[in-house]
């Protein structure tokens, strides 16, 4: 399964939008996913496997609880075999008042695929 099919899979269920590489529109609480991916297991040019940095991002308004659902998407991850999370938290500002309107957090993991599909993810 491809990186991107194991995170709609594991992230849809929670209810919130998830969204590859990076949303625009107008909602206030959704997900977007992005990753790079490293070769590994080299035999030969290429690489036998790939080992996958991801980045989950969640998004939702300023005075939101944000631990249920944080707490909701790293066991998803976990449950679908990505590593254990690391969570940071970023924040959203106004980049010309510099005024706090919304939350950003930041969930780290790491997934492996033992079939490297250059560019397919």
């Amino acid at each position: 399964m491809s990186v991107d099919a194991a995170l709609q899979s594991a992230l849809k269920p929670l209810g919130l939008p998830v969204f590859p590489n990076k949303y625009t529109g107008k909602l206030t609480s959704y997900i977007v996913t992005n990753w790079t991916m490293l070769g590994e297991a080299h035999g030969g040019d290429f690489a036998g496997a790939a080992r996958y940095l991801v980045q989950v991002h969640y998004y939702l308004p300023d005075k939101q609880n944000p631990n249920p659902m944080l707490e909701d998407i790293c066991l998803a991850l976990a449950v679908a075999d990505f590593s254990s999370p690391d969570i940071t938290p970023i924040g959203e500002r106004d980049r010309r008042t510099g005024e706090n309107y919304g939350q950003h957090w930041v969930i780290e993991c790491e997934y492996a695929d033992g079939g490297v599909d250059y560019g397919n993810g």
